[in-house]
């Protein structure tokens, strides 16, 4: 998919300069598509800056500037959710398998939750080659295209917690836990028990499945 679209409506020229770090309430950090709630090392905020605006790939800096990190990224597209897994399985040293896990739960909460695709939906998009087109047109689609998801990411020297909301209706994830009722030999509908099975950590989801908690311990082999 190639729309690409920052949520942030700001001009990069018309905002203003970034506060030095160690400076508390950085609610308005002017990030395009993300609320940074601490202030982060320097080199750590230069690299999330250059990230976000879609910058030339530079190398993230050492793990431990990281540490304390606490921001939250506002998603809406597929483009948004590829940008938001790169930042989280480096900021919080994610293993590839757990990185997949994440992936499957923001997906869920773009295409599911703010978009309100559900499961036969999907399954009759995917077999009639349809799927890509719903998606673009519901993301235009008034009734939709105001929806954000939420990321919120915050670790400490070697934990994290991630926390996932969405503005849908909500569903019966129980069912989804369910190994009675959960799907099973399906091309999808399964993304849930994927990030369940990632060693993404301990995952829980809130009353009616809008917003899900993992907290779980960053990979050594992955702290460079």
């Amino acid at each position: 998919m190639n729309r690409r679209r920052h949520l942030s409506t700001q001009n990069d020229a018309a905002q203003p300069a970034l506060p030095p770090a160690g400076v508390p309430n950085h609610d308005a950090l002017p990030l395009p598509g993300c609320v940074m709630h601490k202030a982060p090392h320097v080199d750590a905020l230069a690299w999330l800056s250059r990230t976000l605006r879609c910058v030339e790939e530079v190398a993230p800096p050492p793990y431990q500037h990281f540490k304390d990190f606490h921001a939250t990224l506002k998603v809406q597209t597929f483009d948004d959710i590829d940008q938001c897994i790169k930042i989280a399985t480096t900021v919080l040293a994610l293993a590839p398998l757990a990185t997949t896990g994440l992936r499957e739960l923001v997906v869920n909460a773009v295409e599911h939750g703010n978009l309100e695709i559900d499961f036969d939906q999907k399954s009759e998009l995917l077999a009639t080659g349809k799927w890509q087109d719903e998606i673009e047109s519901r993301l235009a689609n008034a009734a939709f295209c105001d929806r954000i998801a939420s990321v919120e990411l915050m670790r400490d020297d070697s934990t994290f917690t991630i926390r996932v909301t969405d503005q849908g209706p909500g569903f019966d994830w129980r069912k989804h836990l369910d190994p009675d009722t959960a799907p099973r030999h399906m091309l999808h509908g399964r993304g849930m028990s994927l990030a369940m099975g990632a060693g993404l950590g301990d995952i829980q989801y809130d009353g009616s499945g809008n917003r899900v908690t993992i907290r779980g311990v960053s990979d050594p082999d992955q702290q460079t």
